[in-house]
């Protein structure tokens, strides 16, 4: 083997070392970022459009579930539930909004409805050394006590009230209103199976007077957004097999290899379709010798043919340089990490 080509495969070698050692401090630094996320807060923000950005934050299981119990939300019942779906808890998001109580006395009308048709009349009546029965102005006894009209929110089934109204007509500012303050709150839990599609159980609360009403649901949909494949910068490291001919010695190879990607395409960076740009260390059992590998581009036939078992195993062509200057050509079986 020629010393220029000897030059060129511990170059070749030296770079894969330092691609590998790159991606462990990659990995290292993406974990201390995601440690970072889990202890940051998002703030709650008002946007345009009455638009709310609810608080957010991340929590172990054990909080998800004080946090629903403080809630009343039963997350057995939902659990179960995701559990024929494939699904796991992800997230729970509650949303209130209060209305606020209105209770005054001694209120004008706001408008007039229509007339009476037969109004009562001023009737005199002559009393000539006797007694005489005037007409009845208060048939339906309304001078005689306030009269009041409860108010329900009529949801179907559940009917909350909401209020009263009173009229005194015997009042010259006859009405008055007492509307109870109200809590309304939606909550929605998500669920998220492997592949990042989520499912909304939605529960919708009224709080008046110190009761808490289910109101029923009429519509509830989720429209969620298919992550678009896309090239990523995503290194990788993968353990594998590689076999082809061998073109100088005119053999076959088999054995091990150690590799590392740069890139990735496909909809996901955890398991995309395509891994690009990748090189690595091979031995082989038949020449008992090492070589320095190359595989352009790996298609991940996992993902296509088993999944859900197997959705990280990668095949490709590969071009290999052996320590003693052979070149082979073949393909390659690699599993991601």
């Amino acid at each position: 083997m020629s010393a220029t080509l000897t030059k060129i495969l511990v170059a070749v070698g030296a770079l894969v070392a330092i691609c590998a050692v790159a991606l462990i401090i990659y990995n290292q630094e993406k974990i201390k970022s995601q440690q970072a996320d889990l202890a940051s807060k998002v703030a709650q923000q008002t946007l345009a459009n009455g638009v709310e950005r609810s608080s957010s934050q991340y929590a172990t299981a054990a909080d998800l579930a004080k946090f629903a119990a403080a809630n009343d939300i039963s997350l057995k019942t939902i659990q179960s539930n995701m559990k024929t779906l494939n699904d796991t808890l992800s997230s729970i998001n509650v949303a209130t909004s209060n209305s606020y109580a209105q209770v005054a006395s001694n209120l004008s009308s706001t408008s007039v409805g229509p007339s009476n048709p037969a109004p009562p009349l001023n009737l005199t009546v002559p009393c000539v050394n006797g007694t005489a029965t005037c007409p009845n102005q208060d048939p339906y006894g309304y001078q005689k006590a306030q009269q009041d009209f409860a108010l329900n929110e009529d949801f179907g089934t559940v009917k909350p009230p909401i209020g009263v109204l009173s009229f005194s007509a015997f009042l010259a500012k006859p009405w008055t209103e007492n509307i109870y303050a109200r809590t309304y709150s939606s909550d929605s839990i998500i669920g998220t199976d492997e592949n990042g599609k989520q499912t909304f159980y939605n529960k919708f609360n009224l709080l008046v007077n110190g009761k808490t009403y289910e109101i029923p649901i009429k519509n509830a949909t989720t429209e969620q957004q298919l992550p678009a494949k896309h090239f990523s910068i995503n290194p990788k490291l993968l353990l594998g097999i590689s076999g082809g001919f061998n073109i100088t010695n005119v053999k076959g190879e088999f054995g091990p290899d150690i590799n590392v990607s740069i890139a990735s395409y496909g909809q996901t960076k955890l398991s995309p379709d395509w891994l690009l740009g990748m090189a690595g260390i091979q031995y082989d059992a038949v020449s008992k010798n090492g070589a320095v590998i190359v595989t352009p581009f790996a298609y991940n036939a996992g993902k296509r043919l088993f999944a859900p078992l197997v959705t990280n195993t990668y095949i490709g062509p590969t071009l290999g340089i052996g320590f003693n200057g052979s070149v082979s050509v073949g393909g390659g079986l690699r599993v991601g990490f």
